[in-house]
């Protein structure tokens, strides 16, 4: 990440993701992934509140794909690179438990994270652990998007199906892709970031989603 990123506003953030291809929302130890966060202007809690309300707004506006994928942190995607990640992602299999939650979405619609632990039975405290691992799995595997936040005081997150929320003109171009070429994109990008440098750093962050 360039020392002179200092972003102020919300397109400014959006221009940062779009040159990058993919950036954490957070600093990620133990990687050179540029920061949403990081490269925001202000104090931290200036910092924390605008990168935060710019990652959700741009990834609403469907602007950017949100969700979990490097070391299970929030990561922000360009539509450039979506196709490629998502050409990917689709190759991951899932366990019963996320397929469980996949299931219900299909049938009832974008749903929260408080409909889904209530109606799959995960509300008890000692399935919250084994509900929050399905539901990182299946932003991983780009089967799920963040459509929405329940409204305050719980302020959760809404889901739904990755294909009844992003363009279908977009979900389209990952079709003619294949596996190597969308490996092929993402380390070009990677290494235009100086994210990796080597075939062992590139190993290691496909072991990372």
């Amino acid at each position: 990440m360039s020392n002179t990123d200092i972003l102020t506003s919300q397109d400014e953030g959006l221009d940062f993701i779009n040159r990058y291809g993919i950036v954490t929302l957070f600093p990620v130890k133990g990687t050179n992934f540029p920061s949403l966060y990081k490269a925001t202007k202000g104090s931290r809690d200036e910092k924390f509140r605008d990168a935060w309300r710019w990652a959700d707004d741009l990834a609403l506006d469907k602007q950017i794909h949100y969700g979990k994928l490097v070391c299970r942190q929030v990561t922000l995607v360009s539509l450039e690179m979506f196709p490629y990640f998502y050409r990917l992602g689709r190759e991951r299999r899932l366990t019963p438990t996320a397929r469980r939650i996949l299931t219900f979405l299909k049938n009832n619609g974008k749903t929260s994270t408080t409909g889904l632990r209530r109606s799959l039975g995960f509300s008890q405290k000692e399935k919250k652990s084994e509900f929050l691992k399905a539901i990182d799995e299946l932003q991983m595997s780009f089967a799920i998007a963040i459509v929405a936040r329940e409204k305050p005081p719980r302020l959760t997150h809404i889901y739904d199906l990755i294909e009844r929320w992003m363009p279908r003109s977009l979900l389209g171009k990952a079709e003619p892709i294949s596996k190597e070429t969308a490996r092929e994109n993402i380390i070009a990008k990677l290494l235009e970031n100086k994210v990796v440098s080597s075939a062992e750093d590139t190993k290691r962050f496909f072991n990372l989603f």
